[in-house]
């Protein structure tokens, strides 16, 4: 009996071990991240984070970014308006700074080891790489003759209505046009407003994170608009059935719908990852190359243009680019965390708080309703339906990106315009961000 009672107990803390060594934290292992967080706590607290060099940096941000990660993605609110844990860890990692809990200096060793040695570069490279390549070639060409024109307008009607609320607010224009219609127009955050920081800090000499803190939040209040405005636009399109195509864009015959780009088939071999990887780095060695010899236009600019030219060329071969689709997914999951708790501790979060005021707010909502009206005005000249034009060109190019589009588009009830949504979010994001460095050199 006692025998049966000391087996049943060894087989419940067995089982109790076990799910402890299976709980996952944001799909990673809680023991070996565990070990990492401890570890890289002691070395923080004993005041000899530097000397664990660039190990020490990444596995204190890796810690402090993914437990807030996953605050943040468990959160309903914050996960659905807010941005869920991609934001969580940046803002989380500003609090701390502020508050003390990790010192001024330690957070510019740690923010200098993501920021200062142009690892950055290799990562955003690789997103605009994913991102760009991710588009079916067919859809990208027929969408540079129907949509892009229509993402113009949407971007000029985002201009013109924040410029006239922005004169209301006394904010100049050429203010409104790089602080505001950029970082919101721009495709999201990590292929957004990350890279379109560090335009801002190379094109003026300032602080990329200070930017990059304002941009973000008038990102934030937009995403929340244009989920609301998908809403409105959603029973105007059944007021007047005439404005609307029940989700297709068009009804002109000779227009095809895209389709979702097909997924390639997996690498067959472990070095086409690897080949992905190399590819990765020589294109960002290409794209500086000739920012150095025409600076006119900025590296990540250039790096847009290689990936479209690459993309409507059908040069690459099917393997690499599924590598490549890889490599980007890798990259986003291992290191877009670590890149936002860099920036976070790097931002003053006074400046964060004050970002969130009624005049941005209006001048935000000013701008998504602009692009909304812009693509909508102008859908007709293009034979597509207003209010799929406003939700696909408009407000799909102005909200957070991937997760943004979703939102935008169950909120509309229009999820069959996904395909035309990443196409202004990822190619209308990478026009945005071409026009940055120009606008960035003129207007400030």
């Amino acid at each position: 009996m006692a025998y049966r009672f000391l087996k049943l107990g060894n087989y419940t803390l067995t089982a109790s071990i076990k799910k402890i060594v299976e709980f996952e934290l944001a799909g990673i292992a809680i023991v070996p991240f565990g070990i990492m967080a401890i570890l890289s706590a002691i070395f923080l607290i004993s005041g000899h984070i530097q000397e664990a060099g660039l190990p020490g940096a990444f596995a204190l941000m890796w810690s402090v970014g993914f437990v807030l990660y996953s605050i943040g993605e468990k959160l309903p609110i914050w996960k659905e308006y807010a941005g869920g844990g991609l934001i969580m860890a940046f803002l989380g990692s500003a609090v701390l700074v502020h508050f003390g809990v990790i010192p001024k200096e330690e957070s510019e060793f740690l923010t200098a080891s993501v920021i200062d040695n142009r690892f950055l570069y290799l990562l955003l490279v690789g997103l605009v790489a994913g991102t760009i390549l991710s588009v079916d070639r067919k859809s990208l060409m027929r969408s540079v003759v129907g949509l892009v024109p229509v993402i113009f307008f949407a971007i000029s009607g985002a201009v013109v209505l924040g410029v006239l609320i922005g004169w209301f607010f006394q904010v100049e224009p050429a203010r409104i046009v790089t602080h505001y219609v950029l970082p919101i127009m721009g495709g999201g955050n990590g292929a957004g407003a990350i890279p379109m920081s560090e335009i801002y800090a190379d094109a003026t000499g300032e602080n990329g994170a200070k930017y990059y803190g304002f941009a973000i939040s008038v990102l934030t209040i937009a995403n929340m608009v244009a989920i609301l405005m998908a809403s409105v636009l959603n029973k105007i399109g059944q007021a007047f059935p005439a404005w609307t195509g029940n989700g297709k864009l068009s009804d002109d015959e000779n227009f095809q719908e895209l389709a979702p780009a097909t997924e390639n088939s997996e690498p067959t071999k472990e070095m086409s990852t690897l080949s992905a990887l190399f590819f990765t780095v020589a294109m960002l060695l290409l794209a500086m190359l000739l920012y150095s010899l025409f600076p006119q236009v900025h590296l990540f600019a250039w790096a847009v243009l290689i990936f479209v030219f690459l993309n409507v060329s059908d040069l690459l071969p099917k393997s690499l680019v599924s590598a490549l689709a890889l490599v980007n997914e890798w990259g986003m999951r291992t290191f877009i965390v670590l890149v936002l708790v860099a920036v976070g501790l790097m931002t003053d979060l006074n400046d964060l708080i004050t970002a969130f005021s009624i005049q941005n707010v209006v001048i935000s909502a000013a701008i998504v309703i602009g692009a909304s009206l812009g693509a909508g005005l102008s859908a007709r000249l293009f034979k597509f339906f207003p209010i799929e034009a406003a939700i696909a060109a408009g407000l799909c190019m102005a909200n957070r990106g991937g997760s943004g589009d979703l939102e935008v588009l169950g909120a509309s009830k229009r999820m069959a315009l996904y395909p035309f949504a990443q196409i202004s979010s990822r190619i209308g994001g990478g026009i945005v961000l071409f026009l940055a460095g120009y606008l960035f050199s003129i207007l400030l």
